[in-house]
């Protein structure tokens, strides 16, 4: 039996809805380009397309700025090889620092996905949509450090990630393979 984990993530992003749990894993990845961000620059971030990461979605008007929008935690069950959540700190801090000095928002196409990992964790953001979108990089701390705490062993998971409502883009938080 699969169990659904639902988690109420601060008022920042809303109701809670059951979603099935599932992690996703890049198909025919390409890297379009490599990085590294936060204070000490040891956060590596590449920028990729995935083969089965756009579902094609039109539902009408277009929402292209998504920050601060709501989205349903899952986290993996069973428990077992969670990311070590103070290496997905680091990767908050980082995303955080990025904000302050750079801007908070930044751009993604269509069908992209923008891949982050320090250590044990990695993070990624994947925009289904049909159309680029624009997030905020304090929400996608926000979510890093709600999954990787919250999303552990002692919660029968390891990892997790959090759906939009449209299920036009998702955050997903889980051990490095």
């Amino acid at each position: 039996m699969q169990l659904f984990l639902r988690f109420a993530f601060a008022a920042a992003f809303g109701a809670v809805a059951v979603v099935k749990a599932s992690s996703f894993t890049c198909e025919n990845k390409a890297i379009i380009s490599t990085s590294f961000i936060g204070q000490n620059s040891d956060v590596q971030v590449d920028t990729l397309t995935c083969s089965n990461a756009i579902e094609k979605r039109d539902l009408g008007a277009r929402q292209t700025n998504i920050c601060a929008s709501t989205c349903t935690t899952n986290c993996f069950t069973p428990s077992g090889g969670g990311p070590n959540p103070y290496d997905c700190q680091v990767i908050s801090d980082a995303l955080l620092y990025d904000s302050q000095n750079i801007g908070a928002l930044f751009n993604i196409a269509s069908g992209s996905t923008i891949y982050m990992q320090y250590s044990t964790c990695q993070t990624f953001f994947v925009n289904q949509a049909s159309y680029n979108e624009t997030y905020c990089r304090t929400n996608w701390a926000n979510v890093v450090e709600y999954v990787a705490f919250n999303c552990q062993s002692t919660q029968n998971a390891h990892g997790g990630n959090c759906v939009s409502p449209d299920q036009t883009w998702f955050v997903q938080v889980q051990t490095k393979p």
